[in-house]
């Protein structure tokens, strides 16, 4: 049994037709059409399901089949969804779950928020996987939902159908003389059919670097250099292909203690190898000190021994044409502020950058409303 997720972002539908069957109803045009880097939203989705295709720029479809087990029901599945895309445009989405790609983008046209609350994530609908059943549900949903033309529609009212039952439980030899090709195709979709597979899109495979050390390498600072190699490497290995990444991954598989992987994803596709190692090794000796590998003099213990580290980029896109500002007012924009200021802390030194954070707003004494935080590599808003 396959289930399929769409997510339909109405701000940024183009068109009332995409082509594909997928069409939005008339309350949902935008008032404005927001720039969006939709492709590292679908970036984001890659890492829910291996299987994401970008019907237009306003809706995408996601193969959810076998998500249950690992993720929870279909609800919490597109929750997930949801706040992937959120790490880089946090805009109103509706989700729908189907048996087919129509079912699936139909449930979300018919999705509705319990309450106009920014905060909640997603407006979710989802169809049962009993294809009987979900016929029950289309029978009384009206025929204005399927993607018929205008003289189609005003022929459908002249027979006097109004409701997709009403025209599924004709016979289909009747519907093509009257209808054409056109109305059989139409018939299929309120009976819930639709033939159509997913077509995933493509994306370039990622690019993986390994490199063993023979012995192993004297703690994780030894391994700087090379690290810094191997980021120099992929970046001039993509530089040749147009491409940069949106995300890179460094594994240490270290003597007589368990691996450490570090993420580091960009805010922007980047080509800057030396900042991208810098941070990837202030996250890597972060990651050591969280997790208590790091020597100290007093306890005698000595640093973990590198055999080898494993560099992955991979979101693999176009590379931005603009620089990344230190500082710029953008709501929502967390995730490229943070970029810039570990940046900053990298070049000047940890404890001098700080920020305020508050917690306490309703305290009496306004030196109690908020603390300053040192700007680290791993703070988080």
């Amino acid at each position: 049994m396959t289930r399929i997720l769409a997510l339909v972002w109405p701000t940024l539908r183009a068109a009332p037709h995409d082509g594909h069957g997928s069409h939005r109803a008339p309350d949902e045009a935008a008032d404005a059409n927001p720039v969006v880097d939709v492709p590292a939203m679908l970036d984001r989705l890659d890492d829910l399901s291996p299987r994401v295709e970008a019907v237009d720029r306003g809706v995408a479809l996601v193969d959810v089949t076998g998500l249950g087990p690992s993720l929870g029901d279909e609800r919490r599945i597109a929750a997930r969804a949801v706040a992937l895309v959120r790490e880089v445009a946090t805009l109103p989405v509706r989700a729908g779950v189907g048996e087919n790609r129509w079912l699936a983008v139909l449930a979300a046209r018919l999705a509705l928020t319990a309450r106009p609350d920014p905060s909640v994530p997603v407006a979710f609908h989802a169809f049962p996987a009993a294809l009987e059943a979900t016929r029950a549900v289309l029978a009384t949903l009206p025929l204005a939902l399927l993607p018929a033309d205008p003289e189609t529609r005003q022929r459908f009212a002249l027979f006097g159908l109004t409701a997709m039952g009403e025209l599924a439980a004709l016979p289909r030899s009747a519907v093509g003389a009257q209808f054409g090709a056109n109305g059989e195709r139409l018939q299929a979709l309120a009976r819930g059919e639709d033939p159509r597979p997913l077509a995933p899109r493509r994306r370039p495979e990622p690019l993986i670097r390994r490199v063993t050390f023979e012995p192993p390498v004297e703690g994780l600072g030894g391994t700087g250099l090379v690290l810094r190699r191997a980021c120099a490497e992929l970046c001039d290995a993509l530089r040749l292909r147009h491409l940069a990444p949106g995300r890179a991954t460094l594994n240490l598989d270290l003597e007589d203690a368990p691996a450490l992987t570090v993420e580091l994803t960009f805010p922007e596709p980047a080509l800057e190898p030396d900042w991208i190692a810098r941070l990837l090794i202030g996250r890597m000796e972060a990651a050591s000190r969280t997790r208590h590998l790091h020597a100290t003099s007093s306890e005698g213990e000595e640093e973990p021994r590198v055999v080898a580290i494993g560099l992955a980029f991979d979101r693999l896109s176009d590379p931005a044409a603009r620089q990344l500002p230190a500082f710029q007012v953008q709501a929502g924009r967390w995730e490229e502020l943070r970029w810039s200021l570990e940046r900053l802390a990298t070049r000047f030194g940890e404890g001098r950058l700080w920020r305020a954070r508050t917690e306490r707003p309703n305290a009496s004494l306004p030196e109690r409303q908020a603390r300053l935080q040192s700007v680290g590599r791993e703070d988080q808003p």
